[in-house]
């Protein structure tokens, strides 16, 4: 499997079913000492600052993770929020100045995805057929006049492909193909062997897991930092009125 301009990319995809994963990031406040004298300046107000913050942090965090995702990955949202996040309350202690509270974790558990989720195509199979006929046994179809021979055309030829990587558009491969999967869901396809048409497998790529502890990881972090310092920030100064 090669991406467009070369370069092999076959450690992206995997034919077969699909894994179980999870992953993770660490998030720190950026300019800590700034907010620590903030923090020492509420007294009692330091307490509710730091829960309010852990509350931004659960209902907002999804979003700025999905952001950094797709600065660097061509997955769609969907998939992503299928992903998680699932909250834990209570896991960990914020412990600032003194002050401690219940801190809150996100946790992204998922399975290795699809091309489909990653802007793929062709979507479904093409129609139509090749313009140039070819001659086959005639036992090889159904031919009402029972010739050794048939001429057909064969379908149209196609190269399935998809964007795992922003920026890089990979071309599946030759022998991959679109056929409907479990549940009716339409998907790429490869053979496992050469000689025979069965069994054949899907082809998978990347979880979302993954992804948040790939390339975006130093994204996300910095993202949720920026953002979660700037909540910090504002419920001390609302609590500083």
């Amino acid at each position: 499997m090669y991406a467009e301009g070369g370069g092999a990319v076959s450690n992206l995809f995997y034919a077969g079913a699909a894994r179980r994963t999870s992953g993770g990031f660490n998030v720190a406040l950026k300019d800590a000492d700034k907010l620590l004298r903030q923090l020492q300046k509420l007294e009692s107000g330091g307490e509710t600052a730091i829960k309010r913050t852990v509350s931004d942090f659960t209902s907002r965090a999804p979003a700025w993770v999905s952001k950094g995702i797709r600065q660097w990955y061509g997955v769609d949202g969907g998939a992503i929020k299928e992903a998680g996040p699932r909250v834990k309350r209570g896991a960990t202690q914020i412990k600032v100045s003194g002050v401690s509270v219940d801190g809150a974790s996100l946790e992204y558990k998922g399975r290795t995805l699809t091309p489909s989720h990653f802007n793929q195509s062709p979507k479904a199979r093409p129609a139509g057929q090749q313009s140039r006929a070819i001659r086959v046994p005639g036992q090889a179809i159904n031919t009402a006049s029972g010739n050794e021979v048939a001429t057909i055309r064969p379908p149209k030829k196609y190269n399935v492909k998809a964007t795992i990587i922003k920026g890089s558009r990979v071309s599946l491969g030759p022998g991959t193909f679109i056929a409907s999967g479990n549940g009716g869901s339409t998907l790429p396809f490869q053979r496992k062997s050469e000689s025979s048409r069965m069994p054949i497998e899907a082809v998978r790529t990347l979880s979302v897991p993954q992804m948040i502890s790939g390339r975006a990881q130093e994204t996300i972090e910095e993202l949720v930092a920026e953002k979660l310092s700037k909540r910090f920030e504002h419920h001390v100064a609302q609590i500083m009125k």
